[in-house]
């Protein structure tokens, strides 16, 4: 009789209201976060564009005995510069999700943003990664046989092996935090969204 009592006062105890969640803190937390993705996105394009200027200053005021190196040079400029102008384009992209829209097309926003980075990276990664070993591999071409054996084996390591560093280790570190920023953005709104909500149907319902 007594554990049906207990059981009784159990079941008859008020359920807790949920949680409510502080809007301002997720608010302000999805603002830094987006501001750390364009900025990223922002710095790694000046980043290379100045690299595209230096790398062609180099070309200039070089004398080369082959046309292939111009060539090879002129690749290690443009493809930069390339890559350059994509982050460009990203960070513009990042800069025109509407802030200020309701969460569930904030959301939508970022749902779309987030499927168009990643099939972004899963080409353009491979791609500028190839692009610029072969651009190096030309320029190698015209130094290379002027060196030893064991000279051209360790500068041919070193180069690949920190191509493969770049991409493999650095490039999906940065990846990683990239998407778990974007991860957080849209979580964030979802929750906002699930608060919104109830708040509008109870509103409907008095109404």
């Amino acid at each position: 009789m007594e554990e049906f009592e207990d059981f009784k006062r159990l079941w008859q105890q008020p359920t807790p209201p949920p949680p409510v969640l502080d809007v301002a803190r997720l608010k302000k937390a999805n603002q830094s976060a987006q501001r750390k993705l364009e900025r990223t996105q922002l710095w790694s394009a000046v980043a290379l564009i100045l690299t595209t200027g230096w790398v062609a200053g180099v070309g200039f005021m070089s004398d080369f005995k082959s046309s292939l190196t111009y060539v090879a040079t002129g690749l290690l400029a443009l493809i930069p510069l390339g890559q350059g102008l994509i982050n460009l384009s990203v960070y513009r992209r990042l800069r025109r999700l509407d802030v200020a829209a309701p969460a569930a097309e904030h959301l939508r926003q970022w749902e779309a943003y987030y499927q168009f980075r990643r099939r972004l990276v899963r080409y353009n990664g491979p791609l500028y990664t190839l692009a610029l070993s072969a651009a190096l591999g030309l320029y190698y071409l015209e130094f290379l046989p002027y060196f030893s054996l064991v000279y051209k084996i360790v500068l041919c390591s070193v180069t690949l092996g920190w191509i493969l560093f770049a991409y493999f280790v650095l490039g999906r570190r940065t990846l990683r935090k990239e998407y778990a920023r974007l991860e957080e953005i849209m979580d964030n709104l979802k929750k906002l969204q699930q608060q919104i909500e109830p708040d509008s149907e109870a509103e409907s319902t008095l109404s």
